[in-house]
């Protein structure tokens, strides 16, 4: 096998060493031609009659790519017996290597009928070539099959049609093959050229001939093709196996250009859907070729009309800003199509973003039922279709502070939208603040009267409160399925009903204090006539307003209970547990009363994660009489049903972990073992005031079992006291914010503190 074994040698060199396109793709079909030739010629010259060997599909294209198969025909009339034996001395070396080898052996009659049969078959033959053997023969069955399948052209035009083109050109993370914009994309006009014109091909640029695509479009089809066989040899040289997605890390790690990718996909799949209304007529021609030219521009009127259809416009919309119709009204929105700022869960391109988030935005009424109240509240929905479409346009530069600047772009462009000067100071607002109900939510305790005042102060009224909502869930939604979940909506829906309150007239800087005591109110006279009272109305006399803002008056009487039940029980170890429904679907929240003690919250935590819970958020109150009550938010973390047995399993760890500390962190290593980190990321620790009562601080890891409980052992390790906690896990990676204090109950300022602190939570985590 002297042939195969330098094949191998050139081509692993190719690999390593080419520049990634299409010459690397020819050269190594080359490289494949030459060995597989080589061996067909000795193997097969034996046949009593004619034969031919073609590559097809991508092989017979020329681009072959580090991990393509090789699909070969081997056309011969020979006995079946006379034919298996040379085969043998074909494909055995090619195997033997490693390759990877797609093999049919037909007669030339029975290799038409099945292209005629099947789509498959036929589309791997229209780029096929010949490689050895009778070209005579190999050239006349080409011919015929390309002939044959112009007889069926509006047949098979209408079957290409229907074939599946998953995801989006404008994904983050796109499938070059057969994704929207993909090599498949480049395949179905490459077949449509052969088709229509009856001749085999190549490439698309068949399409010229057949009047389907014109000279402006072909160049940059052209070079999109390139950029993509580029990118998919990057894909196959990283990956371990024929991979076809390229992911984050591997645009960082190729030899590509990711946004220029980006666009030749963009490309690719808005000039094919323009060939397919071409070739099914649902375009008028205009020119002698049939090739239809389009609007240079979208005035204000047409694109709220889009918009207010909703998400079935979107199409619409992004043939529109990639062919620059929209450019008149947000000068360069075109080029933020394929501009990447890749977010923790943000799944497209920043101008594909924006024109999801702007379709959503007006049909959330319909399709959210927790949008409805807001939506029926805003009278007015031009500026929010106007923010929502320019929400993110500030990205287009790198630096921090997108939000201002998209504000300030908006400014001076909603003229340009029709908008009144109060219209367009109203979507600038938005804009402006389009992350706070997020970034308030997931990182502060909404709870707390000075969280709420300051931003509230940030919002003029009511009525941009619900605007700015909707903008938010229209946001989150358009990043992707783990920016609005149901319990990122709760939070949401909390934080909105809050401010609302704060925002009202009868309000001025002291509802939440009025809630709080209305709450011990209700409280106080549930307990009234209760047996042993006094312990639980002390509990209630005792509590912080905070704690009162945050808990309604049965689940205080409840605490109450659980608190006076340790006391009475006398044992350091002693503690109570109730569990009553969540925020949010399939959540709960769980209650713990104990003896406060260092280390209280790491165990509890700890425990819940043992139990296969999730802490997705966490309150620890301040102490009374020795005993303290800690709140968390939880979900299932496993498959399994969330259950009495659950509760059961909780209680028996927390129990254990009380007494035994260092066998609850022994056992939670163990099911880390065989339950390791999701994703790697890189553990980020920050710090920031967040006023008087508490500091707060921000830390980001790969999420995995017991990490909660890692954080807050690092943290009374620290002598710091959790006051309150978020845990928000997407994609894979936690965010979580602590809020704490010293063990008098005050902020931490001490930078040298702070820094300790950091350090062992980076050593944990």
């Amino acid at each position: 096998m002297p042939c195969v074994a330098g094949f191998l040698r050139e081509r692993a060199s190719l690999i390593a060493s080419a520049t990634p396109g299409p010459e690397a793709a020819r050269t190594l079909s080359d490289f494949s031609d030459r060995a597989v030739s080589a061996l067909a010629e000795a193997a097969l010259s034996t046949l009593s009659s004619p034969w031919t060997v073609l590559a097809l599909g991508g092989w017979g294209a020329g681009r072959l790519l580090p991990r393509s198969d090789l699909d070969m025909l081997v056309v011969a009339d020979a006995p079946p017996a006379e034919l298996r034996a040379a085969l043998r001395d074909v494909l055995y070396p090619l195997w033997d290597a490693g390759l990877t080898v797609g093999h049919q052996v037909r007669t030339r009659r029975d290799h038409e009928r099945a292209c005629r049969s099947d789509l498959e078959t036929l589309t791997a033959t229209l780029t096929g070539r010949v490689l050895c053997g009778d070209r005579v023969l190999g050239e006349r069955l080409l011919a015929e099959v390309a002939s044959g399948a112009r007889k069926r052209s509006r047949a098979l035009a209408r079957e290409l049609a229907q074939r599946q083109r998953p995801g989006s050109p404008y994904l983050l993370e796109p499938d070059l093959k057969v994704g929207a914009g993909g090599q498949r994309d480049l395949d179905e006009m490459t077949w449509l050229g052969s088709v229509l014109t009856g001749r085999p091909a190549g490439d698309p640029a068949t399409l010229v001939a057949a009047g389907m695509v014109d000279a402006a479009e072909m160049e940059p089809l052209a070079g999109a093709g390139s950029l993509v066989t580029a990118a998919r040899w990057e894909v196959h040289r990283l990956s371990p196996r024929a991979a076809s997605t390229l992911t984050l890390e591997l645009g960082a790690e190729g030899r590509v250009d990711t946004e220029r990718v980006q666009q030749a996909l963009a490309d690719i799949h808005h000039i094919l859907l323009r060939v397919r209304g071409r070739v099914s007529g649902r375009h008028t021609a205009c020119d002698p070729h049939g090739v239809q030219p389009h609007p240079a521009a979208l005035d204000g009127p047409a694109l709220f009309a889009l918009l207010d259809a909703g998400e079935p416009s979107l199409p619409a919309l992004e043939e529109a800003a990639w062919a620059g119709m929209i450019d008149d009204l947000a000068p360069a929105f075109g080029e933020l199509m394929t501009v990447r700022r890749p977010a923790l869960t943000h799944q497209y391109t920043v101008g594909a973003h924006c024109l999801r988030t702007a379709a959503l935005v007006s049909t959330l009424a319909v399709s959210r039922p927790e949008a409805a109240r807001a939506a029926a509240r805003v009278k007015d929905v031009r500026p929010l279709q106007v923010a929502a479409i320019l929400h993110d346009v500030g990205k287009s530069q790198r630096a921090p502070g997108h939000a201002v600047r998209g504000a300030a772009a908006v400014e001076t462009l909603g003229p340009r939208f029709g908008l009144s000067r109060e219209q367009t100071h109203a979507a600038a607002l938005l804009v402006r603040e389009h992350l706070l109900l997020a970034e308030t939510a997931s990182g502060e305790d909404i709870h707390d009267e000075d969280v709420l005042l300051r931003a509230s102060s940030r919002i003029p009224g009511p009525a941009d409160l619900d605007a700015l909502y909707l903008l938010t869930m229209a946001d989150s939604l358009a990043t992707g399925p783990g920016a609005w979940t149901a319990w990122h909506a709760a939070l949401i829906g909390e934080l909105s009903d809050r401010l609302r309150s704060a925002l009202s007239d009868e309000v001025s800087g002291a509802g939440i204090v009025g809630h709080a005591e209305a709450v011990r109110a209700e409280a106080l006279s549930r307990i009234r006539d209760l047996p042993d009272a006094a312990p639980l109305a002390a509990f209630v006399q005792r509590a912080s307003l905070r704690y009162l803002a945050a808990v309604p008056a049965d689940e205080v009487v409840r605490h109450a209970t659980l608190a006076a039940a340790v006391s009475a029980a006398g044992l350091q170890d002693a503690f109570r547990t109730a569990v009553s429904p969540g925020p949010a679907p399939e959540t709960w929240r769980v209650s713990v009363a104990a003896r406060d003690r260092s280390g209280l919250f790491a165990a509890i935590c700890g425990a819940l994660s043992l139990s296969g819970l999730d802490i997705m958020g966490a309150d620890a109150y301040d102490a009374h009489e020795g005993v303290a009550v800690d709140v968390f938010t939880v979900r299932s973390d496993t498959l399994a049903t969330v259950d009495t047995a659950t509760w059961s399993a909780f209680e028996r760890h927390l129990s254990g972990a009380l007494i035994d500390p260092g066998g609850l962190a022994a056992r939670l290593a163990e099911r880390q073992r065989h339950y390791p980190a999701r994703t790697r990321v890189r553990t980020r620790v920050e710090t920031r005031d967040s006023g008087v009562y508490a500091t707060a601080i921000e830390v980001r890891a790969a999420d995995r079992v017991g990490l909660l409980h890692d954080l807050a052992l690092a943290f009374a390790q620290s002598g710091l006291r959790i006051a309150w906690a978020r845990a928000l896990t997407k994609d894979g990676v936690a965010r979580d914010v602590f809020h704490v204090t010293d063990e008098l109950g005050e902020p931490v300022d001490d930078p040298g503190v702070l820094g300790h602190v950091a350090m062992r939570i980076r050593e944990r985590a």
